[in-house]
């Protein structure tokens, strides 16, 4: 009997008690909550408008400093054919004179002394490179190139020059006219700005 009362007793106290939780109370974790939010908040990025954006961009995107030769070194030459990548930034060089005395009608003196740097530089670069893989690029041929046709108008212009002593520029047979002089320039300034584009991509 005493069993019987025992274990109703229990199952009565089970019953009871079935369902009930906890009844103190949960600590305030809200403020911890709070904190990992701010502390993520001031980590991120800062934004920026279209307009601060294409500042910064203008300010990176500054002219390639080529007469830097530190930054031809360091920047430019990284994995690629270091010594060739120097030798043709020097030709980049020179060219950009050589636009520049064409574009502003430098004097013949002048013209002749950018064009003996040219080919100076040119010739280097051929017997550098005449049995290595660089002597078949596409920039090593247009450097060739256009050496070879700014020797020829710079000829052209010293024999003009010594004719015009001679041949009055209304003979017919005179070939050295202002305007052959004219077109053998401009061909030239076209040979010059599309090798000088295939040189600047070589980066």
């Amino acid at each position: 009997m005493k069993k019987i009362l025992l274990i109703s007793f229990l199952l009565f106290i089970t019953i009871i008690t079935a369902g009930a939780g906890y009844m103190g109370t949960l600590p305030d974790i809200e403020a911890e909550f709070n904190y990992l939010r701010k502390e993520k908040s001031e980590k991120a990025m800062p934004t920026y408008s279209v307009e601060e954006l294409d500042k910064q961009n203008e300010q990176e995107l500054r002219t390639i400093p080529r007469d830097n030769e530190n930054y031809v070194d360091i920047i430019i030459k990284k994995d690629k054919t270091t010594q060739y990548l120097h030798d043709v930034n020097s030709v980049i060089l020179i060219l950009e004179k050589l636009r520049k005395c064409i574009n502003t009608d430098g004097d013949i003196q002048r013209f002749n002394a950018i064009v003996s740097n040219l080919i100076d530089n040119v010739s280097y670069i051929q017997e550098e490179y005449k049995d290595k893989p660089e002597s078949n690029y596409l920039s090593y041929t247009r450097i060739v190139v256009v050496a070879q046709e700014a020797r020829a108008v710079a000829n052209f212009r010293m024999q003009g020059q010594v004719s015009a002593s001679y041949m009055p520029y209304t003979s017919q047979s005179n070939i050295y006219t202002k305007e052959n002089l004219e077109n053998r320039l401009k061909s030239l300034l076209n040979n010059v700005n599309e090798t000088l584009f295939i040189l600047k991509n070589l980066e």
